[in-house]
């Protein structure tokens, strides 16, 4: 019993001599969790701020300090969509507003290109389900049967001066850009399409527009055309 008991008292003793840091290791993770505590306070704060930006420019569509707003977005996404998610305000209102502040930083650039060298890329899912178009490695060849609104579209399109292109993913949207360098582009496509696209046109340094689709889907997605008419005509630029 004795024998017990000691070894208890010795366990301890040793214990207590593991755990005991000199003064100032003890004064440093101090130090370090009240480092944590207002970084992630900051970091609240940061996303309030920009939550109230994002729904200031839904509402009205103007936007303040654009730059620094769509860094805001890009950084403190997780946490500025967890915030809608608490307030029961529809998440998506980020992504649409990260779009539009997207297209609006690079407005300028755009309308300074010539049509000529801009490019469209369609989504292959805006096409009616009866599209009797074939593939190609540049895409679908639109044949213009009048069975949906995106021959159309070309048409108006290039008459502009547009190249356009109906591509049924990414890898022919960037074999295409490898291959003709386009000075500018606008795309078509859904929430995570759009943002993929824009992230790949400013890594080639490529002002670019998106145009969101009403309703995503693989099939029969529909889009606002009167949109993605806006978005191609010519504008002077802004001052």
């Amino acid at each position: 019993m004795r024998r017990s008991v000691g070894n208890k008292f010795i366990g301890r003793r040793f214990f207590k001599t593991i755990v005991m840091f000199p003064e100032y290791i003890n004064q440093l993770f101090y130090l370090v969790g009240e480092a944590v505590v207002l970084l992630a306070l900051l970091i609240l704060i940061l996303s309030i701020i920009v939550s109230m930006l994002v729904l200031y420019s839904f509402k009205t569509g103007n936007f303040f300090a654009a730059r620094y707003m769509l860094l805001g977005i890009v950084l403190l996404e997780n946490v500025i969509t967890t915030l809608f998610w608490i307030t029961r305000v529809d998440d998506s209102i980020v992504d649409d507003v990260g779009v539009r502040l997207r297209n609006y930083i690079n407005n300028k650039e755009f309308l300074n290109t010539p049509c000529a060298m801009r490019f469209i890329f369609m989504p292959q899912c805006v096409r009616s389900t009866e599209c009797p178009a074939k593939l190609t490695p540049e895409g679908i060849k639109c044949v213009n049967c009048g069975r949906c609104n995106v021959g159309d579209a070309q048409k108006y399109a290039e008459s502009l001066g547009y190249h356009f292109f109906i591509v049924p993913g990414s890898s022919f949207i960037k074999r295409i850009i490898k291959k003709y360098r386009p000075r500018a582009i606008v795309g078509v496509g859904c929430h995570m399409e759009i943002k993929e696209g824009l992230d790949l046109c400013h890594r080639h340094g490529i002002p670019a527009r998106g145009v969101l689709l009403l309703k995503a889907g693989c099939v029969a997605t529909t889009l606002d055309w009167e949109q993605f008419y806006e978005a191609i005509k010519e504008k002077e630029p802004h001052a």
